[in-house]
């Protein structure tokens, strides 16, 4: 990885000290527990745009990890897989969207939910999108 983050105005100075050793490993960077990792494209659907995830994009998601409050998370629900904020609200869990327009989803006691993992990283495509 370069040493210096890259700017989106004018070319940084800092370019001249790029040297050896400098190589970008996604696997290295991305994945802390590779037997637990999994990729999974994010649907059509724009309730995650708040929380930066957009239809398309590649989610990095670790079963590894336990969910804790605020988390991104992907889950089975009700039949179905989905990726949504897990979130604790009074006592009481709650599946939230990052849209405005998406209701959070109140999960009960009788309610099944399992959470297949965190995410933990997205990307975008910008080439030819």
């Amino acid at each position: 990885m370069l040493p210096f983050r890259a700017t989106c105005g004018f070319p940084s100075p800092a370019e001249d000290f790029y040297g050896q050793g400098d190589e970008l490993d996604l696997n290295e960077r991305c994945i802390a527990r590779p037997a637990a990792t999994f990729f999974v494209e994010a649907d059509t659907g724009t309730s995650m745009v708040d929380f930066g995830i957009h239809p398309g994009d590649t989610l990095v998601v670790d079963r590894s990890l336990t969910a804790n409050h605020g988390d991104i998370v992907m889950v089975l629900w009700d039949g179905g897989f989905m990726v949504k904020q897990w979130w604790l609200h009074r006592g009481q869990l709650q599946l939230r969207s990052g849209n405005p327009e998406h209701a959070p989803i109140e999960v009960g006691p009788e309610d099944q939910v399992e959470v297949w993992g965190v995410v933990t990283w997205s990307f975008r495509r910008q080439f030819r999108r």
